[in-house]
């Protein structure tokens, strides 16, 4: 879930070169629509200032009522503060990727989120 159409691309992009599946979509509504049990990731875009992004988070959570069954939920930003990982963690998120993304960042990402269920870079 990103709301900048340019940033959505770039990620839809590396995720289809690793041989993903890809659903984007622009809005948080939008997300909590389409997200099923089918979504083994959600990539959602949290720079937006408040806290609306992180409680779409919450929401996939009550959506889900057991934590194997839901996608695991990694926030992207290009907010590097120590509180930004905090406030994902606070909200339930899995991991936090920095953007720029580049394709190896991505593939070891979804490597160790896969292996692991859980993922934060260095910030």
């Amino acid at each position: 879930m990103d709301e900048n159409g340019l940033s959505r691309m770039v990620t839809k992009g590396l995720l289809v070169h690793l041989g993903c599946e890809v659903t984007t979509v622009s809005s948080n509504e939008e997300c909590l629509r389409v997200v099923s049990h089918e979504h083994r990731v959600v990539f959602m875009d949290v720079c937006t200032p408040g806290v609306e992004n992180y409680q779409i988070a919450l929401r996939i959570h009550e959506k889900f009522t057991k934590r194997h069954q839901r996608p695991l939920l990694v926030a992207l930003t290009g907010n590097t503060d120590k509180s930004t990982k905090e406030k994902c963690m606070s909200f339930g998120l899995d991991g936090v990727l920095l953007k720029l993304v580049s394709l190896d960042n991505m593939r070891n990402v979804l490597s160790d989120l896969l292996e692991h269920r859980v993922l934060y870079e260095a910030m």
